[in-house]
């Protein structure tokens, strides 16, 4: 679950018409990143929080040992991790 909720970031030209690379980035990452990235000349565009742009992911572990499963679902959309 914990790396399904980390910040996300697309790098690249997303959109039809952009210019030049763009650097989309959710505005989740700490400030200090942030600014790290634009004193290196990236030109960001931020993202709110959890923005479904950056994909959607689910995802289920099987314990080798246990054959327990564990799921973990994207807060960016609905969904569910599911499995018998």
């Amino acid at each position: 679950q914990q790396a399904l909720e980390t910040p996300r970031w697309l790098s690249g030209r997303f959109a039809l018409g952009e210019s030049r690379d763009t650097l989309h980035i959710e505005s989740r990452f700490p400030k200090e990143t942030i600014d790290a990235l634009e004193a290196r000349g990236h030109l960001l565009n931020r993202w709110g929080a959890w923005n479904e742009l950056a994909g959607h992911a689910h995802g289920i572990v099987i314990d080798p040992v246990t054959k327990v499963l564990a799921g973990g679902s994207d807060p960016r959309s609905d969904g569910a991790a599911i499995g018998w």
